[in-house]
């Protein structure tokens, strides 16, 4: 009888080890999921919480009644939270509020969380205050402070939000460029524009902040929508002595670059994407597609579309970069092969216009085409197709003029929405022969 009491008592505790086992491995699932979701990692983030998910649920599931079933259903909840899956998070941090245990306040944290995110701000201002007000362990007094400051930013209220914040960053894992991320957002929905100024200069000079370089250039771009990209790539000038490492330091000087170039400024956008063209790695890459792009789209004659080699053949192991080499390669060949068989100009002129943006080139090449063979039945489409990428209205009425002499062109037709019989046959027939031409 004692033998038996022995193996049952030993069983018993066995169990009990390892369903704290589980829950030590869950708990130090989600903080390597906290760690990679503040440095910017977020797949990796997503893929420990969904594990620590799936641990604490069969450990629920195992004995709902256990000992530690307090501690899964808060570390539960909080990985649905980090998932977005609210309702599941929800239940699971109510009936840990419920057990009226030394992990309800914790529960109530995050709780808390949940109801901000579902916009019920003063439930979960009243939620995070009870909690903060009870026993609470370092970890999840940071977070009651995050949240709260967050809340308060919400409603406008930054200088009070401040304190809360600076309680939050003492945690460290990347929380300080966390709040400073949330400062940044509200200031752009509440159009503080100094206060948003002054986050992305301590978010520059955090050297944790790159790792969340995606989040920040996302926020960057919403504010240029409110205060014009110029502004903005002012607030932006410290880039390039930020406190980042070089890859996260290099794409946000490039999307500082492209605000400049769509405020007009194109020398320095020039000289912004140069300078990150200079390093090495991806943004480098990155940095002479973008000059490339630039140097095509401004391109008013052949010499300066082939010059793009230059810029891409350093960097032609990058597929994108090959891809757009090989078509200039192909455009140069197909323009020499148009003054003996015109049709190339306009197989060249697609390339420019569809693979390169070369919009000003791939015009004068239709055009080219239409003058060199006036009497095929494509030459009318060239036409159509360079007025449709002709901005100046004086060329646009030459162009619409050249038209207005072949009335009867079934892509003139098609053009005015008229009948056009024949049309189908001249495209397969037109398919067949650029084909030809471009697979040579």
């Amino acid at each position: 009888m004692r033998s038996q009491f022995i193996v049952v008592l030993v069983s018993i505790l066995a169990a009990a080890c390892s369903y704290q086992n589980v829950l030590h491995n869950a708990n130090n699932l989600f903080l390597r999921g906290e760690s990679a979701r503040l440095s910017g990692r977020d797949s990796l983030a997503s893929e420990r919480y969904t594990e620590v998910v799936r641990k604490t649920g069969e450990a629920l599931r195992d004995r709902p009644q256990g000992e530690w079933a307090n501690e899964a259903l808060v570390l539960h909840g909080r990985a649905r939270l980090r998932l977005g899956e609210l309702r599941e998070a929800q239940a699971a941090l109510a009936d840990a509020v419920r057990l009226n245990s030394p992990e309800s306040d914790e529960a109530r944290v995050y709780l808390a969380a949940v109801k901000a995110e579902i916009g019920d701000v003063s439930s979960a201002l009243a939620g995070v205050n009870r909690a903060l007000s009870g026993t609470l362990e370092d970890l999840p007094r940071f977070e009651a402070h995050f949240l709260r400051g967050r809340l308060l930013l919400e409603r406008g209220m930054f200088q009070q939000a401040g304190w809360d914040l600076d309680r939050a960053s003492e945690a460290g894992l990347g929380m300080r460029a966390e709040a400073d991320l949330e400062v940044l957002r509200w200031s752009i929905v509440h159009r503080e524009e100094q206060s948003a100024r002054d986050a992305i200069d301590v978010l520059m000079g955090n050297p944790r902040a790159g790792g969340r370089m995606e989040t920040m250039g996302r926020l960057v771009n919403q504010a240029a929508e409110i205060w014009g990209q110029e502004q903005v790539a002012h607030m932006l000038e410290g880039v390039d002595g930020s406190e980042w490492d070089r890859v996260a330091r290099g794409r946000m000087a490039l999307v500082r670059a492209r605000m400049l170039s769509e405020a007009g400024d194109t020398s320095a956008a020039r000289t912004q994407a140069t300078d990150v063209a200079s390093g090495l790695g991806r943004p480098s890459v990155d940095a002479r597609l973008l000059l490339a792009q630039w140097q095509l789209q401004r391109a008013r004659d052949l010499e300066t579309v082939y010059g793009v080699r230059v810029l891409l053949l350093p960097v032609g192991r990058d597929g994108r970069a090959g891809a757009q080499v090989e078509a200039i390669n192909m455009m140069e060949s197909l323009t020499d092969l148009g003054y003996e068989q015109p049709l190339a100009f306009f197989a060249a002129a697609e390339l420019a216009r569809d693979r390169l943006g070369a919009e000003y080139v791939a015009r004068g090449l239709f055009i080219a085409y239409a003058a060199a063979a006036p009497y095929e039945p494509w030459s009318q489409k060239a036409l159509l197709a360079a007025l449709n990428i002709t901005p100046d209205p004086a060329d646009r009425a030459w162009l619409k003029e050249r038209l207005e002499t072949n009335p009867n062109s079934p892509y003139v037709l098609a053009a005015s929405g008229g009948p056009s019989a024949g049309y189908q046959q001249l495209e397969e027939e037109l398919d067949l022969r650029l084909r030809a031409l471009t697979q040579r």
